[in-house]
Parts: C-alpha cells; sequence; structure tokens
C-alpha cells in the first residue's frame, strides 16, 4: 500500500490574518503548542478543496484560538478616562509653566 502524497499547505488570508491575531496577543507560537495547532489549522483552512473539510478546520481553528486569547492576560490599555485625564494634566502642566516664566 502507498503512502498519500504529501500535500503542501498554502498561507493564506485566515493563516496571514491568525499570525497577525498572535502577534498582537503577544504569542509565539513556536513557545505555545495551542497556537501552533492554530497555525496549521489556518493553514489547512486556506488549502481545503472540500468545503467540509474547511468547515471543520474553521471550527477547530476557532475553538482553539477562543482558548489562546481568554489565557493571554489583558493588555494594558488606557480607556477614554484615562485619555482625559492624561490630557487634563498635561494642560495644567502647561499654565504652570506659563505662570512660572
Amino acid at each position: 500500500m502507498r503512502d498519500a502524497p504529501k500535500r503542501r499547505l498554502r498561507r493564506g488570508a485566515v493563516a496571514k490574518a491568525t499570525t497577525a491575531q498572535l502577534d498582537d496577543l503577544g504569542i509565539d507560537p513556536a513557545a505555545n503548542a495551542l497556537a501552533a495547532a492554530a497555525l496549521r489549522l489556518a493553514a489547512e483552512v486556506d488549502s481545503a478543496t472540500d468545503p467540509k473539510a474547511a468547515a471543520t478546520a474553521s471550527r477547530e481553528l476557532r475553538m482553539a484560538m477562543a482558548v489562546v486569547v481568554a489565557a493571554v492576560p489583558p493588555k494594558e490599555r488606557g480607556g477614554k478616562i484615562d485619555e482625559i485625564s492624561a490630557r487634563r494634566q498635561e494642560k495644567r502642566d502647561r499654565v504652570a509653566a506659563k505662570g512660572t516664566r
């Protein structure tokens, strides 16, 4: 019995988007098995010729990425209140600097 020929996986739009999301999250696929599996699944979605195979790989990719995203600690991103507070402080600093001249 012959082995099936190996097929090359294509890195299309789904793989690129998955890579970008992992980069944004600060996750290195070489150090995270689930992230590496997500990249493989993304390539499977991009390479699928059968709609059922694409749907299965997409579902598994969605589930893997949900776990990866949930495991990442939230980024420190200032909200609107932080932005307003920072602008107000800058204005106070400018007014105080003008008053000391």
